[in-house]
């Protein structure tokens, strides 16, 4: 008989069925991670695989299993237990898994919160070879007698994705319930993690395996290339008239229009963007101008997100705007572009996201990342460097959590019904993140869940307690849980997405148009008992965007101390090249970009460069005081800033140097009560370098005690300890009671343990502090008097309310061209007032000078305000010229048309201009136009700064128009 099997390389050393199927499935030669990971999973070793998207990494994991698993002499129970972060990839790898499952008779199936309960029961009854589910569901399913009997029988168990769960506290969940299956199996079981990108991989070795036991990391660099770019899309005119149509800037508008030309370019693209709510604004902007464009989010319902996944995947959908939902390896079908709208701020993100295009051996992963602004382009570029080069950010896990303990504490008692202490204590510091925990905090943890009643204590026994049931299964997910208000589409009946507690109570209401899925709703009911919000499509332009919990990612300082690198190069550069233009081409060169993607970075290092202003670097930190602001320029990014800030803001304020402060990954902002001269200036420099660890000890504890910014942190951790319901609505005041209501307990000192991790890092500040103390990071000074420095602005125009007019020249030209673009692309409606017979709509651009109708002659037009009907005004006129009476009202509008058409009589086009610009009345453009400029920059400058005006003076004149 005919042997239709594989033998080359490694896989001759599985199973002959496997074989078999190997060639059915059209395999031939083994891939590198298969190569380097097959032998050491068939001697039954713990491994850690790391290997790029698309190059068989889950088949390394899976064939030497089902190998081993096929020639087992029993097999009962479920044998197989796979991992993974997010129920899509579970519904995945069931799809993924059925040829194998139907060629070797392996049974498979998933499990989650979703699945039907007849399912559930036949699982407890008959339950698959392999087990797919999420850390969620295992919590789950491990205290069930029966479940328990059918899981005594794993013998391996696949994390996927593993670097998604290593930095979350969903992780250290995990490590603790497979010490717990270990109990539950009486032997040690194997573990094999998946993933493309990992920092840390020995830290993420030990976090899978645990102490004690011994894992191998496999690390396989492929020969899958990846090919990054950065863009910078400049306005064109072309794109002032696309912004009259998306109703947004040319700016914007270049960014929307490079993309659409990119998805006509490409077969299938994801955009990924690093929010939500940037998902439906892009998504939304993106739909006016292609119909074959699709939102992907977390907050869309899971039948969304698998339509949209299902209709991308069958060409219907020619792009998908998501977020990190689909960063991960769901399948989607062949991608051929990943497009990275503005800096992905984090390398991992990077190279996971660029790695879903080209998603096989052999083909190249393509990735564009679009910039919006100078930071932001050379944050892009130091990305894209430090993935060429494969350094990653560290894995931060949260060792010791509080919060998780207790569950589990909980959980270990669920799973049996006593437990001696030392037990479980023993079976806690088995896992990774509790290795180090001292039995001093595991005994206050125990102690505070018997005074919730959580479990009692009897000796050295812990028992079950009434609450023990419902809070273990009330809090089996450590994700933040706030309420999600169900959208209900009217027309299909179909639950669309949700939204969020903020939205709700401070926007939601019948009648609001808001944006979900790239489309406008209109909210026709909403229902106060389940909360469905019930809506209908809606053309509205101007509608709200929905506001959902989470946050951007931070700034690594890894990534920051990167840009500050490419500061400095570009600096020396600047020096060496005979303009600026040329600097940006050799960087160019350099940097595997164009010219015009760095001339706004370029020309703003090259002003510094020239005005001898100091340029802050990786190593150089520049103090710069101007009008009534500190800035720090500080390339440490957002976390090692904002503990600076903290910090400063104590310190400062002992000294009553600070009025407020704002940090971003590159600066810190510090309003003072009065204009900074040059001796606070020196004062300020001399207590930054002179601070001791102690010193920045007790700046930050007081900084906490007068403050305490992550009170929104400790209503999560106290919900998950059970001492707070679940998904309550919280106002700001009673969050604020929060740390002085869980003081003492572990609540708080958890609050904190998780805040020090995520958003401070005091270690590194002392670092810092000392490094200026030894000349290895300089500190400079300087003072401004007309202007801050080109760098300075971006946080100033960001936060503080210092002028425009002060901003670099650069900014102001720029900005006077920008509104000069956008002014003659607009449409106007103009009205002869004379014959009342003739109207046109033309683009300011086109106008003739001095316009006049095309019917009379007469010059004397007036021109409509947007929505207003040439009828309307006509009728008026006739019945004013008939002398028949008219209302105020109508009085008024009549008087504004005539005033108008005074206006455009005498200037012509510039009148036409003038009164394109909001605020700008026909009374302020006679005093602009009466200046008779000889310059047409400075007759732009005083529209630009009567706008200006209005918009700090409009609750004024909206409040006049109220009375």
């Amino acid at each position: 008989m005919e042997d239709n099997s594989v033998d080359s390389g490694v896989f001759s050393l599985l199973a002959k069925p496997v074989r078999i199927a190997l060639a059915k499935a059209g395999f031939s030669e083994p891939t590198a991670p298969q190569i380097e990971a097959v032998p050491p999973i068939l001697k039954g070793m713990n491994v850690l695989l790391i290997a790029p998207t698309g190059s068989g990494k889950t088949e390394a994991a899976l064939l030497p299993i089902f190998s081993t698993f096929l020639q087992l002499a029993q097999k009962r129970g479920i044998s197989i237990l796979y991992v993974t972060p997010l129920r899509a990839l579970n519904r995945d790898m069931v799809r993924r898994l059925s040829f194998w499952s139907e060629c070797l008779g392996v049974s498979v199936e998933v499990r989650h919160g979703d699945t039907e309960i007849k399912i559930r029961r036949r699982q407890a009854l008959k339950p698959p070879d392999m087990l797919v589910t999420t850390p969620e569901t295992l919590q789950a399913i491990l205290p069930g007698s029966l479940m328990q009997g059918h899981l005594s029988h794993v013998r391996f168990v696949v994390i996927d994705e593993v670097h998604e769960l290593a930095e979350d506290k969903r992780g250290v969940q995990l490590t603790v319930a497979l010490e717990r299956l270990r109990e539950i199996t009486g032997v040690e079981f194997q573990r094999i993690g998946l993933s493309a990108t990992v920092g840390d991989p020995d830290k993420v070795a030990r976090f899978i395996a645990g102490t004690h036991r011994q894992i191998s990391v496999i690390d396989v660099s492929t020969p899958k290339s990846y090919q990054y770019s950065v863009e910078y899309p400049v306005a064109q005119e072309s794109d002032y008239d696309l912004a009259q149509e998306l109703k947004t800037n040319p700016d914007a508008a270049a960014r929307m229009r490079r993309i659409v030309d990119l998805l006509n370019e490409h077969i299938s693209t994801l955009i990924f963007v690093n929010s939500r709510t940037n998902a439906e604004m892009l998504g939304y902007k993106l739909s006016q101008l292609s119909s074959k464009v699709a939102v992907h989010h977390g907050s869309l319902s899971r039948e969304e997100r698998a339509l949209i996944e299902d209709q991308f995947k069958a060409k219907n959908l020619k792009a998908i705007v998501c977020t990190s939902t689909l960063e991960l390896g769901i399948d989607v079908g062949h991608v051929d572009l990943a497009v990275q709208y503005l800096s992905p701020r984090r390398v991992c993100s990077l190279i996971q996201r660029v790695g879903r295009s080209g998603h096989k051996l052999g083909m190249t992963s393509k990735g564009i990342i679009i910039t919006a602004f100078s930071d932001d382009t050379l944050e892009a570029v130091a990305a894209v460097r430090r993935a060429c080069k494969k350094l990653l950010e560290p894995i931060y896990i949260h060792e010791n959590a509080l919060d998780v303990l207790a569950h589990q504490i909980v959980g270990i008692l669920m799973d049996q019904k006593q437990n001696a202490l030392d037990k479980v204590f023993r079976i806690i510091r088995r896992a990774y993140p509790y290795r180090s925990l001292s039995k001093v905090k595991f005994l206050e943890v125990i102690k505070y869940l018997e005074d919730l009643r959580e479990l009692r204590v009897e000796g050295d026994l812990l028992r079950r307690a009434r609450r023990t049931r419902s809070y273990y299964y009330e809090n089996l997910s450590m994700i933040p849980d706030e309420r999600r208000y169900p959208i209900v589409d009217v027309v299909s009946d179909r639950r669309i997405g949700t939204l969020g507690d903020e939205f709700m109570a401070l926007r939601a209401r019948p009648g609001l148009n808001f944006i979900c899925r790239g489309k406008v709703w209109r909210i026709v009911q909403i229902e106060d008992e389940t909360g469905d919000v019930y809506v209908v499509p809606s053309e509205d332009p101007m509608a709200a965007i929905p506001g959902w919990d989470g946050e951007m990612p931070p700034i690594h300082f890894s990534l920051a101390q990167e840009v500050g690198r490419i500061r400095q190069e570009i600096s020396e550069e600047v020096k060496r090249a005979e303009s600026p233009d040329r600097a940006a081409e050799l960087l160019a060169d350099k940097y595997s970009t164009e010219g015009s993607v760095l001339r706004d970075v370029v020309n703003e290092t090259a002003e510094h460069v020239r005005q001898n202003i100091p340029v802050p670097t990786h190593n150089r930190m520049l103090v710069e005081g101007f009008d009534r602001y500190i800035i720090v320029h500080m390339c440490f990014g957002d976390v090692v800033n904002k503990t600076f800030g903290c910090i400063l803001d104590a310190v400062l304020s002992d000294r009553e140097m600070i009025a407020g402060w704002w940090n971003d990954g590159y600066r810190i902002l510090i309003e003072t009560p009065r204009n900074v001269e040059s001796q606070d200036l020196k004062r300020f420099s001399d207590l930054l370098s002179s601070l001791s660890d102690e010193e920045v000890d007790k700046a930050f504890d007081a900084y906490l005690k007068a403050r305490f910014p992550f009170a929104y942190k400790m209503k999560f951790v106290a919900e998950r300890f059970g001492a707070l319901p679940r998904g309550r609505t919280m106002g700001p005041l009673r969050l604020s009671q929060l740390p002085t209501q869980f003081e003492g307990t572990p609540i708080y000192d958890e609050t904190l343990q998780e805040a020090m991790l995520e958003k401070v890092d005091l270690a590194m500040v002392k670092k810092i502090i000392s490094s200026i103390k030894s000349g290895e990071i300089t500190a400079s000074a300087i003072l401004r008097d007309k202007e801050p420095s080109p760098i300075a602005y971006h946080i100033l125009s960001k936060y503080s309310d210092v002028s425009e007019f002060m901003a670099p020249k650069q900014v102001l030209v720029s900005n006077i061209k920008r509104m000069k673009m956008a002014i003659s692309s607009r449409n106007v409606h103009l009205l002869c007032l004379s014959c009342g017979e003739w109207s046109t709509k033309i683009r300011v651009r086109d106008l003739r000078d001095k316009p006049t109708c095309k019917r009379c002659g007469s010059g004397l037009l007036t021109c409509l305000e947007r929505g207003q009907d040439p009828e309307d005004i006509v009728n008026l006129l006739r019945r004013r010229l008939d002398r028949k009476e008219l209302v105020e009202d109508e009085l008024k509008e009549l008087t504004h048309a005539r005033r108008v058409a005074d206006l455009i009589l005498s200037h012509g086009k510039p009148a036409v201009v003038a009164l394109q610009v909001r605020g700008i009345g026909p009374e302020t453009a006679f005093r602009i136009l009466g200046k008779m400029h000889m310059d047409e920059d400075e007759f732009y400058m005083d529209l630009l700064k009567a706008k200006i005006q209005f918009l700090k003076t409009r609750q004024y004149w909206e409040d006049k128009k109220k009375v």
